[in-house]
């Protein structure tokens, strides 16, 4: 049996249930991991009585971002915040850990390495992947700045088309509704990208829905 002052708390921040709860029914299993609680927003999360040991959060959203880790890490400073994200990308681990988190993890990562990752998180420790851990400190080190992608580096029209592409709707439907060419609506989306330094239709979408755009 574990000692108690062995255990690492687990809270699971997602915002979809079905990971929530297959996540819980994973860790639950896990030696020297205890559950605290599972939560779908960082609101959630808030009401949550607070730990008495080391405790790691893990992260799980679809589109995370850099603001969303950051009032995470405001709001309990002594949890290790363990994002996981779908490839190793240094400019995105930098980002993560510069604003709070404790490390990043892949979803293709393995069990033992999940936990293993959730344990070291709870004592403070960094997580990095092996491949990426000296340059990501080194990027640390010379303090390379994320610039986070603020809805507020968009121009009107620019979030009237990021909207209306959030609701499905092609560049055509988006052109007619707003009263542009097509090619205007496309020149639109190029400067969306940039500003948010994305790189396709789905990373904008995920990213307008993550700021309430599509409603």
């Amino acid at each position: 049996m574990t000692p108690r002052s062995a255990v690492t708390h687990v809270i699971i921040l997602s915002n979809a249930a079905l990971p929530r709860l297959a996540w819980e029914a994973l860790l639950v299993k896990q030696p020297g991991l205890a559950i605290w609680g599972i939560a779908a927003s960082l609101d959630e999360m808030s009401v949550l009585p607070e730990t008495d040991g080391p405790t790691a959060v893990l992260l799980d959203f679809p589109q995370l971002l850099p603001d969303q880790v950051a009032r995470l890490a405001q709001d309990v400073p002594d949890y290790g915040l363990l994002c996981l994200i779908d490839e190793y990308d240094l400019s995105q681990i930098v980002a993560f850990l510069q604003v709070g988190a404790a490390g990043v993890l892949s979803r293709n990562a393995s069990v033992p390495e999940l936990t293993q990752a959730l344990v070291a998180a709870g004592r403070g420790e960094i997580v990095l992947p092996p491949a990426l851990a000296a340059r990501t400190l080194a990027a640390l080190a010379r303090g390379e700045v994320h610039q986070p992608r603020r809805i507020e580096t968009l121009t009107d029209r620019e979030r009237d088309v990021l909207a209306l592409l959030a609701q499905g709707l092609t560049n055509k439907d988006i052109a007619q509704t707003l009263f542009l060419s097509v090619r205007t609506v496309e020149a639109h989306l190029h400067n969306i990208y940039g500003k948010l330094d994305i790189t396709s239709r789905t990373e904008a979408v995920l990213w307008a829905v993550q700021q309430g755009l599509e409603s």
